[in-house]
């Protein structure tokens, strides 16, 4: 019996894992990676809009929406490419890659920093360097700047949700990358789904509507005039540990540091600040 056909959405979002072929390392040096990441490049020009990735000595991770071309067509296109490519270069045929790849569909946007901060940090939990801007082959160095020569990756749909201004978005980014990140990216049918497969907790989480940011901020203790005036933006020193707990209780729920701050009337880049001197 052959294999189900993928399900694609038109301009979906997609989460890409390929292995080596029993995950034998096939990005042997830096030509190697340097010729997937030309293939990446080719591919941003018409078939895919391409958000991040990481290039690992066996795998890599794809973080892309696609844009009037299939998946299959893309993700053929690019592995053929690289297997052809691999083989001439170090005198071997056969498979490269390990059977089809793992594509996870990314059924909201808002989810798409915590997995590019679970793309770029497979370098650091591999030990292959300290922090994910060391990384020479990912799309972090994008995000941060320090890849200036090009420009292909879309980076503006993550910093644009962070701040509308470009550099304190790219400070938050820098400092939410630093964050330990623990979600799984890998193991999942679609990326903003219920993770369980419980029918009783998938109703269960519909009929729950989510809390509000104010009724986040009620629910920290304050008083219902220390409520007004964090919401005028007063910067008493007795209103921090409010902001301290109902900022943490936000990002937790999936609220932007934008969103959280302008509630209360304060910079997204204060809401970091706060919440880095207390850890």
């Amino acid at each position: 019996m052959g294999r189900r056909p993928r399900e694609e959405q038109d301009g979906g979002i997609y989460h890409i894992i390929q292995r080596g072929n029993n995950r034998s390392f096939v990005f042997e040096d830096d030509t190697d990676k340097e010729y997937l990441v030309d293939q990446l490049w080719l591919l941003s020009k018409n078939s895919c809009k391409i958000y991040g990735f990481v290039i690992m000595g066996n795998h890599y991770h794809l973080v892309i929406r696609t844009a009037g071309e299939t998946l299959q067509s893309i993700m053929h296109r690019l592995n053929l490419k690289y297997s052809k490519y691999y083989n001439r270069t170090h005198n071997q045929s056969g498979h490269v890659f390990q059977g089809r790849y793992k594509a996870i569909p990314v059924r909201e946007e808002k989810y798409l920093l915590s997995l590019l901060r679970y793309v770029h940090q497979n370098p650091v939990k591999a030990g292959v360097c300290s922090r994910t801007e060391e990384y020479k082959w990912s799309s972090d160095r994008h995000y941060s700047g320090l890849e200036s020569k090009n420009n292909w990756l879309d980076t503006g749909l993550v910093l644009d949700t962070l701040s509308s201004d470009r550099n304190a978005a790219v400070k938050m980014y820098m400092d939410f990358m630093a964050e330990e990140e623990n979600g799984d990216y890998e193991n999942r049918k679609a990326i903003g789904d219920i993770p369980e497969t419980d029918r009783n907790q998938e109703i269960k989480a519909k009929e729950t509507k989510p809390k509000t940011l104010d009724e986040i901020l009620a629910a920290t203790g304050v008083t219902e005039e220390d409520f007004k005036l964090i919401k005028t933006g007063s910067r008493r020193r007795s209103l921090t540990a409010y902001k301290l707990k109902y900022s943490t209780e936000a990002l937790a729920l999936n609220y932007t540091y934008k969103a959280t701050g302008e509630n209360i009337k304060i910079s997204d880049v204060a809401i970091i600040d706060m919440i880095k001197k207390k850890t």
